[in-house]
């Protein structure tokens, strides 16, 4: 069973778009709502969900919704991502199998070679897809709904009592700021 999903953040839940101001600095990013419901949910069965990114316009809405977050581009140096494995078992005690992870370019061929279950919007490049299971949907077009779907179906996670589940649900979304 899953016990760790680590999602990129642009082009998977979000379209990947950005919108700047004339200096160049990131003023909005779409996300889906319901992706925010599918990582709840996750997180509602015991499942940890972080954040990977190289934007660090991405950290304070990961924080607003008690997301742990690494930004692995930060103060002109850009990390490997895989390089944040072993500290990611370590720290959330967990094996390399139990790991999902969610990419849409080639800053996550790395990571995604050494995870067993990788996946990808299906508007990913096409080196991605050689790497991780295509999800049929586009990055930000409810990846993150998919996604739980999808691993609800290959049994990487169960949903035992729905009831129980959803109060579960509520009881994470009242911790969030929106």
């Amino acid at each position: 069973m899953i016990k760790l999903v680590i999602l990129d953040v642009d082009g998977v839940l979000t379209d990947g778009k950005k919108y700047y101001n004339r200096e160049g600095e990131v003023l909005m990013k779409t996300f889906c709502d319901k992706d925010w419901t599918a990582i709840k949910r996750l997180r509602a069965m015991g499942i940890t969900v972080i954040f990977l990114t190289g934007d660090p316009f991405n950290e304070s809405i990961a924080r607003n919704r008690n997301i742990d977050v690494i930004v692995n581009r930060k103060n002109g140096k850009h990390t490997d991502k895989s390089e944040f494995l072993e500290e990611l078992v370590a720290k959330y005690k967990v094996k390399y199998s139990e790991i999902v992870y969610a990419g849409d370019d080639i800053f996550d061929i790395q990571i995604m070679k050494k995870i067993k279950h990788s996946f990808c919007p299906q508007d990913c490049p096409t080196i991605v897809e050689q790497n991780a299971t295509p999800i049929p949907v586009n990055g930000g077009n409810n990846f993150a709904v998919a996604l739980f779907e999808v691993l609800e179906e290959k049994k990487l996670i169960e949903v035992n009592d729905f009831d129980e589940h959803l109060k579960q649900v509520y009881a994470l979304d009242e911790k969030e700021k929106f």
